[in-house]
Order: structure tokens, then C-alpha cells, then sequence
């Protein structure tokens, strides 16, 4: 009789489950243990519309608990149906927990991602093709909650309401997350936040039309900076150590040397393809990304740290330094010449949000990354209008506009410029 062998769960999956963990731990150090559990209702049953800080809402405990709880859910679907980790995966489990504390929830995820299985089932995909799909769809939650909650009177209607438009973008979501691939070319890394903001547009509008407004919201909490640096730095110092000695030092500072030099702009992973020194660059653009916000004054709430924690996630699929760094240069540089304080929220994601486009300074050089990053800001403080702030991903929205009008000017310069120089 042969015999089978018996799964093993991977390392990358325990090293979330930590994080999780520690999460849920420190919700009960830093909050009441007695609030906690009326304050996590209370981010289920609310609009959690962009942009609204968790934190703010429910207090810290609360926040923390919806991040470990929205997480842990996807972690154990991951474990159940054996998909393998890669460096997308990793991105999307660390997304979705910064997220979780300003805008994800189980009430306003789980029909999204219940239409996304029922996609499966349709076309004859299997989950772990689709889980990357099925993990970021999770940018058009706060579409559920905006219907099944707009205002004080709760209905079965509208739950149901909700839940059935729920059910639907998630089953049309990969669909258009297929099709916008070829948009930017790779070189926007949020390609979820464009075909979420491409579908939100659309039911925006169509509230609109019947007379729905969407009313914005701009929710941040500003006392709890420190226990969240301290948060970002401790997880970012831990998995610098894990990427170091998971392999041996020496192949590991070899493969991160390698990875710094990465300038392919297409869905490169650096987990399978570097090992786990992919992990300590998830830990230097953690730091990186905290230590920007700290320098710049910028209080860090929920959405602040879901920035930092997309910057360190996608470090597993296309950013690292040398890639980041001119984007984020010139998003700074734009956010201190608009007429937003340099702190504002709008600001502050924007720049953090921005290494998206890392691959443009990948491809093409510092001074079109610096470039790309100017724009950006000015981008993505506008384009939440389109959707009223029902895509949370709202930044990819905006990078597919600089990928898709001006990436081709740049190569179209630079190419002009070369047959100048030829002329010569």
C-alpha cells in the first residue's frame, strides 16, 4: 500500500499565524478586555467606507482583534485547501491585515469571497489558482457595508441586498483583476486596487443615479503612534532575523544582494525566486516605510500602519530600496507642494502607497521614478470621488492613470532622445 504524504504546513503560513497571534495579544494589553468585544460588533455593523480608521471607531483592541480574526480566516482557507505560498501570497496576507483596521471585516468580506469560490466552482478553477484573486478582492468590502448599513435603521433587505451585490462582484472581480493586467503593463503592483476601482465606479454611480449619496468619511486616530511604531518595528526586526538565519547567512545576504538588483517589472516573486531573504526584505521596507512616517511627523493610526504593512508585503513581489526610493522622493517631494498640511491622512497615504509604481524606477531609472511619484499624490488625493470611497485599494486606482498615460511617454522620450544621441 503506498503510502501519502502527510501535508506540511509551510513557514510562511506560521509566521502569519504569529502575527495574528500577537496581534490578538496585544489587543488585550493595550485596550479593555470588556470593550473589546462590544467595539469589534461595532466595526462589523459599520460603513467602513474610505476612509475609516478602525481605531478611531472602535479603540485599539477592537482594531487589532478585526485584523488577526480577517486574517486568520484566510490563513486557515489557505491551510485547508493546501495552496502552496509565494510572494503574492504573502503580499496579500499582509495587505489584507492592514487593512483589516480600516475597512475589512468578516461581515463585508465573506460574500465578496463567497462569490469568488462560486467563480471557482463555475469556471473549474481550483482555490489555490484563485487565492490571490479571492484575498484581494477584498478592496470593494466597504460596497456590502455601504449598502447593508447607509443608515441607523438596520433591514433584512438590505442585508440581503448587500450580501446578493456581495456575491456578485466577487464572482466578476477575477474576471476584471484578469483584464487590467494588460492595462499598466506591470508597472503598477496594485492591480486589485484597478479592477476594484473600476467595478466601485460603476456602483457608485449606479447609487448615485437612484438617488444614494455617498456620504465621505474621514475617521483617524492620532494617540496611538508610538504602540504602532513599536508594533511595525518589532514585527520588522523579527523577520529581518527569521530571512537571515531560515537559510544560511551567507546564501541569504547573497540572494538579498541579488534581490536589491531586481529590475524585471514584470510579476516577479521574490519568495520562490530568492528564498527566504524575501523576509528580510519585508523587514528593511517595513522600517523604511515607519521611519518615512515618523520623520514626516505623521501620526500612525490604522490606515497609516495598513500602509506601512502593504510597503513590507509587497516586498515579497516586486518593491524593494532601491526601487521604492525615488517614488517615494518624489511623492514627498508633491506632497509638500500642494495645500495640504505635509501630516494630512491624504498625504500620508498617498506617499505611502505610491511604491506601487516601483517598478517604473525599476525599469527606467531614478529621475522617472522620482517623476512618477509627483504625480502620483496629486492622482490619488482626487480620484476617491469616482467611487465615493468604496474601493479600498484606492491608490492602484490611481497608479493605473500614471501607468497607463505616462509610461508610454517615457518610453516614448527616451527612445527619442536615443535616436537624437544616434544622430549625433
Amino acid at each position: 500500500m503506498q503510502k501519502t504524504n502527510k501535508y506540511k504546513i509551510p513557514a510562511d503560513y506560521y509566521i502569519v499565524f504569529c502575527i495574528c497571534a500577537s496581534f490578538a495579544v496585544l489587543a488585550f494589553i493595550l485596550d479593555d478586555p470588556m470593550r473589546i468585544i462590544d467595539n469589534y460588533i461595532k466595526i462589523n455593523i459599520s460603513r467602513s467606507i474610505l476612509v475609516t480608521d478602525y481605531i478611531a471607531l472602535a479603540g485599539i483592541g477592537a482594531a487589532l482583534i478585526n485584523a488577526a480574526v480577517s486574517t486568520f480566516l484566510y490563513l486557515v482557507l489557505l491551510i485547508a485547501t493546501k495552496t502552496p505560498p509565494n510572494g503574492k501570497l504573502i503580499a496579500a496576507l499582509f495587505v489584507n491585515l492592514g487593512f483589516s483596521l480600516f475597512g475589512k471585516n468578516l461581515v463585508n468580506t465573506l460574500p465578496i469571497l463567497t462569490g469568488v469560490c462560486i467563480y471557482g466552482k463555475v469556471c473549474k478553477i481550483k482555490f489555490p489558482d484563485l487565492a490571490v484573486r479571492a484575498i484581494f478582492s477584498g478592496t470593494i468590502a466597504p460596497l456590502v457595508s455601504e449598502i447593508a448599513f447607509l443608515d441607523e435603521q438596520l433591514s433584512i433587505v438590505k442585508f440581503i441586498t448587500a450580501y446578493g451585490a456581495g456575491i456578485f462582484v466577487g464572482f466578476i472581480f477575477p474576471v476584471v483583476m484578469e483584464a487590467t493586467k494588460s492595462m499598466h503593463k506591470g508597472y503598477c503592483l496594485y492591480n486589485s486596487g484597478i479592477a476594484g476601482g473600476f467595478i466601485t465606479t460603476l456602483f457608485a454611480g449606479m447609487l448615485r443615479s437612484v438617488g444614494i449619496d455617498i456620504l465621505p468619511e474621514s475617521l483617524y486616530d492620532t494617540s496611538h503612534t508610538l504602540h504602532l511604531a513599536l508594533i511595525a518595528y518589532i514585527l520588522a526586526v523579527a523577520l529581518i532575523i527569521y530571512g537571515t538565519v531560515a537559510d544560511k547567512p551567507i546564501n541569504a545576504f547573497k540572494n538579498f544582494i541579488h534581490l536589491m538588483n531586481e529590475k524585471d517589472i514584470r510579476e516577479v516573486d521574490f519568495r520562490l525566486k530568492y528564498a527566504h531573504a524575501c523576509y528580510i526584505n519585508i523587514g528593511i521596507m517595513c522600517i523604511l516605510a515607519t521611519s518615512v512616517v515618523l520623520l514626516l511627523r505623521i501620526p500612525i493610526n490604522g490606515p497609516v500602519l495598513g500602509g506601512i504593512l502593504t510597503v513590507a508585503g509587497f516586498a515579497a513581489a516586486g518593491k524593494h530600496l532601491i526601487n521604492s526610493a525615488p517614488i517615494l522622493l518624489g511623492s514627498i517631494t508633491a506632497a509638500y507642494l500642494n495645500h495640504f498640511e505635509l501630516s494630512a491622512p491624504a498625504n500620508a497615504l498617498a506617499i505611502l502607497f505610491s511604491t506601487g509604481l516601483a517598478p517604473v524606477s525599476g525599469k527606467h531609472g531614478w529621475f522617472f521614478g522620482i517623476f512618477v511619484g509627483l504625480f502620483h499624490v496629486s492622482v490619488a488625493i482626487n480620484i476617491g470621488h469616482l467611487n465615493g470611497g468604496l474601493n479600498l485599494y484606492n491608490n492602484g486606482f490611481a497608479e493605473s492613470f500614471i501607468a497607463i498615460t505616462l509610461v508610454p511617454l517615457i518610453v516614448f522620450f527616451k527612445e527619442l532622445f536615443a535616436k537624437q544621441k544616434n544622430l549625433e
